[in-house]
């Protein structure tokens, strides 16, 4: 069974359409979807948006399922460097936490480079970035060859400026933003459950100009991924 996830029901509607024998089921407070998807077992929900609700509901959902994967998909912005147009579909290699640290006057200081202390014993060691299921990006760039392929950057300020967006991207090397990302990274890391995510990009970073986003087109993106991997799946 595969666990797909995203954090708003936009983002999973062309997916809802197509589960063979789609059953609801209830976890804790939240409705889920179960069938079978390009013949594959799947169970379908949605996280909310942020990243304290895609650890919250992750963390339930891995607790009464046991998936094979985890596929989390949905909408991003694009990096000005990335190349990536609204519409492109984008895979992640890596998920970093973008704003997780300080911000000086002149400076931003990554939590990792703050040496706070963490004590393993009590708590689970937060680290700054995941890298994401090795093998199972492997196979997914198999059945998608020409989606690039690169470093996700979770915050939860979005880039909304040209200026954030340069420094954002400069920082950490990324090619997509988003809201949920590292959170479902840091949980499956927890949890030892491969993780893969997929965005179709909605909009470029920098810039509030609604002439400039089309979320449903990267939701579309995104989907279309999914379903062309479940075609796919299990991997050979």
């Amino acid at each position: 069974m595969i666990l797909i996830i995203a954090a708003a029901p936009l983002e999973t509607t062309i997916l809802r359409q197509h589960i063979d024998g789609c059953q609801t089921i209830t976890c804790g407070s939240s409705q889920l979807f179960t069938g079978k998807l390009q013949g594959q077992h799947i169970i379908l929900g949605h996280s909310g948006i942020g990243q304290i609700n895609m650890a919250l509901q992750l963390s339930r959902f891995l607790s009464t399922y046991s998936p094979q994967a985890v596929f989390l998909c949905g909408c991003g912005g694009s990096y000005p460097d990335s190349l990536l147009k609204n519409g492109d579909l984008a895979l992640a290699n890596n998920e970093i936490f973008g704003d997780l640290g300080v911000a000086t006057a002149d400076k931003f200081i990554p939590l990792e480079q703050l040496r706070l202390p963490q004590e393993q014993s009590l708590a689970p060691i937060v680290q700054q970035q995941y890298a994401l299921d090795h093998d199972l990006l492997n196979w997914a760039q198999k059945i998608l060859p020409t989606t690039p392929c690169g470093t996700f950057v979770t915050i939860n300020c979005c880039s909304g400026s040209p200026a954030l967006s340069d420094e954002l991207q400069q920082r950490t090397g990324g090619i997509c933003e988003n809201m949920e990302g590292a959170a479902a990274a840091q949980v499956c890391a927890e949890l030892n459950v491969p993780l893969l995510e997929l965005r179709g990009i909605s909009n470029p970073t920098g810039s509030r100009n609604p002439q400039q986003w089309d979320i449903a087109g990267g939701a579309d993106a995104a989907q279309a991924g999914i379903l062309k991997l479940l075609a796919n799946w299990p991997p050979q």
